[in-house]
């Protein structure tokens, strides 16, 4: 067997060095390949706070979805997996929306149809009609939206009590409005606290989620009733959805949670339970799935595949190849851009639509 990084040098700087120096090399070796996109919204609408840019404005979304008209380019997810998605221009794009917002109803369906674009929507089974946010977005009101907050918080999370000082400044809720969570460290006393909180409560229960925020919202003075357009879909709005000739269900899990996280036996449930209640809400078979927050490991994938479903989604940002897996696709997070830079996005960092090998 011919010597490998990892057998020359293990995890030592000279191979992460080596690692970092062919990145460049393996990025143009996918390039080559055979390849297609496939995007990945949460919301259309506005919000003012939108640390994890989920949000894509109608105006921006409109715009994306005319690119992709005008180049003839949208595809339902089917064809990944008998592989007529794959092209040498990579010239073929699948739009996909997580968790079914409400607003991926009242807004992007009408673009959608505007545009004659195929999307498809992954739902959480338990979220269908809860009159209450997503914990996440109830978690960015208590603690980036709110005005001036105390100045400790002690909260007792997964059997451990955590406390928290917290210096918070004049103008810190402004600044709140222009930090991604994904790309930039936290700036603030607020920011840090708002990313500390998330990390932990990604990983528990979804009834302790639940209780988290609530508890953190009632420390921020806020109500736990937040805007009911946050809301996910109700279960009615999801079965007439499902006959809709432009829009496929997939399957999300059962409450949206972080899969490694769990054991065996709680992913499967979460995952097979959920997949089972889509079903039976719209009385035909769901053949994709997308892996909440992007997380996944060999038990989940495992999962997956004995439903014998097609498709799964990750979150890893990159065009998917020929060669991918198609239980670990990857996905493209298309955030607020008009529909110029749209198209270079696509073209410039993923080789999409009909970009050519530099």
């Amino acid at each position: 067997m011919a010597p490998t990084l990892s057998t020359l040098f293990g995890n030592s700087p000279v191979r992460r060095l080596a690692r970092k120096a062919l990145a460049p090399l393996r990025r143009r070796a996918r390039w080559a390949m055979p390849r297609a996109g496939i995007l990945m919204y949460h919301r259309v609408t506005t919000e003012p706070v939108d640390p994890w840019g989920l949000c894509v404005t109608p105006k921006a979304f409109d715009e994306q979805m005319a690119t992709l008209a005008k180049h003839r380019a949208a595809i339902d997810l089917q064809a990944f997996a008998d592989g007529s998605a794959y092209t040498a221009t990579g010239d073929r794009i699948a739009v996909t929306f997580d968790d079914a917002y409400i607003d991926n109803l009242t807004t992007a369906l009408p673009i959608l149809e505007k545009h004659e674009i195929p999307a498809t929507i992954f739902i959480v089974s338990q979220a269908l009609g809860r009159c209450r946010e997503f914990w996440w977005d109830a978690l960015v009101r208590a603690v980036l939206e709110s005005g001036q907050l105390p100045s400790t918080l002690a909260i007792e999370l997964g059997g451990k009590v955590w406390s928290f000082t917290i210096d918070d400044q004049p103008g810190d809720a402004a600044l709140a409005a222009h930090w991604s969570a994904d790309e930039h460290e936290p700036r603030t006393a607020r920011e840090r606290l708002y990313l500390d909180l998330w990390n932990i409560i990604v990983a528990l229960p979804p009834d302790a989620q639940d209780a988290a925020v609530d508890t953190v919202l009632a420390w921020a003075g806020q109500p736990v009733i937040g805007p009911a357009a946050r809301y996910p879909a109700a279960p009615e709005q999801i079965a007439a959805l499902a006959t809709h000739p432009l829009v496929r269900i997939g399957s999300h899990t059962r409450h949206h949670v972080s899969l490694p996280d769990l054991p065996s036996a709680a992913q499967r449930h979460e995952i097979e339970g959920g997949h089972g209640e889509l079903e039976g809400l719209i009385g035909r078979r769901i053949d994709r799935f997308s892996y909440p927050f992007g997380r996944f490991d060999a038990v989940a994938r495992g999962h997956v595949q004995a439903l014998g479903i097609e498709i799964a989604c990750t979150s890893v940002p990159r065009a998917a190849v020929a060669r991918d897996d198609r239980a670990e696709l990857s996905r493209l997070q298309s955030t607020e851009r008009d529909g110029d830079a749209f198209l270079r996005w696509l073209r410039d960092h993923h080789n999409l639509l009909g970009a050519r090998l530099q």
